[in-house]
């Protein structure tokens, strides 16, 4: 696994932890992203070559994989992503939901390794807009056959998921400021102290960090209270109190590396919501992103922004465009 200095080391645990989608919204709401997905693949020809960038676990070319199975030949799909990808391994079902799927980890978009005029269809969800996006589109075009489209999908400064990620980092940084893990941790000690010794001093110390740890919680549940979105703050509570319940099948070592996943988990969390409010563009980037595309010589490119069932709210940007595809007389 990438070390944490190394600059993608965040979304390597991320997709390392079973997740399948970064920065999706509600269901109903992703639906809509999903179906214009779909669209756009059940467009393409069969055996069209798709190259699905910053793919993560997978989520886009899920799509690519689920309109597959109604061509013949099907589609064939690559995935390439910075982070130390390993669907295979991480994501569960994945052989059902991805086995269409080449996966390139440790890949950039920046510098794809593929001959040029590879793909019938280049995507991107939510990733683009992490590289360095001037380089990132040269070889998009580089690599689209003639005739081949591009559909990007961007976030945006003024989105709803912009705004949930700020609220998600600062409970996420409220939690890391916090004694939690060192509480539970000692408790641990605490606790499996008190089963082997049974002293009076060694149950009193570990009633004692019981009541530490509670208080921390009981701090928590007070100051998000009348939080919304409470995803990430119930997940990490969840998998923290399961861990003193564990002791009956795991020993004292294994849980306190637990708790350090756990832990790690959240900062590596709190690090690429950060990165994601960061990579927001607003409409001068994105119409930048437009323009480049046409000096590319890339036809119909289109701007268009995506909004929620209810249309109140943004979801990003859709940005797409056309190689033209050979003359007749090119082909001669």
């Amino acid at each position: 696994m990438h070390k944490q200095n190394d600059g993608v080391w965040e979304w390597s645990v991320f997709w390392h932890s079973n997740q399948l989608h970064s920065c999706m919204p509600v269901a109903q709401d992703s639906d809509i992203l999903g179906a214009v997905w779909r669209d756009f693949f059940s467009g393409l020809a069969p055996a069209a070559a798709i190259l699905d960038l910053g793919t993560g676990n997978g989520s886009l070319a899920a799509q690519a994989v689920s309109v597959s199975h109604s061509k013949s030949p099907p589609f064939s799909i690559h995935g390439v992503d910075l982070a130390d990808i390993e669907p295979s391994r991480y994501v569960a079902g994945a052989d059902k939901l991805l086995g269409e799927v080449t996966f390139h980890p440790r890949t950039a978009m920046e510098n794809l390794p593929f001959a040029a005029q590879s793909f019938n269809a280049v995507g991107s969800q939510y990733a683009i807009e992490y590289s360095n996006i001037q380089q990132s589109l040269q070889e998009v075009v580089r690599v689209l056959k003639p005739g081949g489209q591009v559909r990007l999908l961007l976030h945006a400064h003024d989105s709803v998921l912009k705004t949930r990620c700020a609220q998600q980092y600062q409970q996420a940084q409220t939690i890391l400021a916090s004694d939690l893990f060192t509480a539970t941790t000692a408790l641990l000690r605490a606790l499996f102290q008190a089963q082997t010794k049974n002293t009076a001093q060694a149950i009193h110390r570990a009633e004692q960090l019981i009541l530490r740890v509670k208080n921390v919680f009981d701090t928590f549940e007070e100051k998000f209270a009348e939080v919304q979105d409470r995803s990430l703050i119930d997940n990490l509570f969840a998998a923290v109190r399961s861990l003193p319940g564990l002791r009956k099948t795991q020993n004292l070592p294994t849980l306190i590396n637990m708790s350090e996943d756990i832990r790690l988990l959240l900062l590596a969390q709190s690090k690429r919501l950060q990165a994601m409010q960061q990579a927001a563009l607003d409409d001068i980037k994105v119409n930048q992103m437009a323009t480049q595309l046409r000096l590319l010589k890339l036809e119909h490119v289109l701007l268009e922004r995506a909004s929620t069932v209810n249309g109140a709210g943004c979801l990003g940007y859709w940005l797409s465009g056309q190689k033209p595809a050979l003359s007749s007389e090119g082909l001669s």
